[in-house]
């Protein structure tokens, strides 16, 4: 007896398990859930917590990952205001909102992210087309509107795809830019072009600064040089008027300046304590002789 009871306990227990399994279901956080009824949909839940339903086939319960889901999309080829073509890729992060239009509109994730890649691309190509080339490749950084066109694009974006598919777009931006081919060289030529420009422009400013330079130095130089020779043409003329003096006064007094001859040939040859043997006869060295030897 003692077996049978527990036996029908446990039978008891289970079936009461699988009837709750049945009435009640759980959302965890990050979920969210909607309840159909005889498939259609009655009930959205995003709160994490414990909830009740009918059984099935009455009733039953979708869930989805509300996270935010990362997309990338593949690069598109869009037209810009000034007819150049340029290839673009574009991310954006997105989640459930209103589940019961998700479940509705979209029904799966995969479904979400290829509807989101077609208004993606939709409002890419149309904002992009209002913009230069120049806004997306320039040498100037302030001309680069990036900024300007990803809040273009999101904000379009943001509208459309809550309102269709219950989805906010929580955030976007331009991963990558390409070139086709047929325009890189045309492209890089016209940089180049810049460039050169700019080379030869720079070129041209230190030239004419290395010819200002120049032409200061070159007129220092001649004013330098115009003061030294007029200095040395003053002290010419000086020593001149100096050497004329000391001749009136030699012409003037022919014995004097022949005895200062002599004391000078004298001071040459009797140098370093020099031993000469000669003539007193001889001049200068009749000098030697005495204050009369020489009057």
């Amino acid at each position: 007896m003692m077996r049978k009871a527990i036996l029908f306990l446990g039978g008891v227990a289970v079936a009461m398990l699988f009837i709750l399994m049945q009435l009640l279901f759980m959302v965890r956080e990050g979920d969210a859930v909607v309840v159909t009824t005889f498939g259609q949909p009655v009930r959205g839940i995003t709160d994490a917590g414990l909830y009740t339903r009918w059984p099935w086939p009455i009733q039953r319960v979708y869930r989805f990952d509300q996270r935010i889901q990362s997309f990338e999309g593949p690069f598109e080829q869009v037209l810009t205001s000034d007819g150049k073509n340029i290839l673009v890729a574009v991310y954006a992060g997105w989640q459930i909102m209103e589940p019961i239009s998700f479940l509705e509109r979209v029904g799966t994730l995969e479904q979400a992210e290829r509807s989101i890649e077609g208004l993606l691309r939709s409002y890419t190509s149309g904002t992009l087309g209002r913009y230069p080339f120049a806004s997306l490749v320039n040498v100037n950084p302030e001309a680069i509107r990036f900024e300007a066109i990803e809040a273009e694009i999101l904000d379009a974006l943001q509208v459309e795809a809550e309102d269709r598919y219950g989805i906010r777009v929580s955030f976007l931006g331009i991963r990558r830019i390409g070139l086709p081919e047929s325009i890189t060289e045309r492209v890089f030529e016209r940089m180049r072009a810049e460039r050169t420009e700019l080379a030869e422009r720079y070129r041209s400013e230190g030239e004419s600064e290395a010819l200002r330079i120049r032409a200061a130095a070159d007129s220092e130089r001649e004013q330098v040089l115009a003061r030294a020779t007029a200095d040395a043409q003053r002290i010419r003329a000086e020593g001149e008027a100096a050497a004329a003096d000391a001749y009136r006064v030699f012409h003037d007094h022919p014995d004097f300046a022949l005895f200062l001859r002599k004391l000078d040939v004298l001071e040459t040859v009797l140098t370093n304590q020099a031993t000469v043997v000669l003539s007193s006869e001889m001049e200068p060295f009749d000098l030697l002789k005495g204050p009369g030897a020489w009057e």
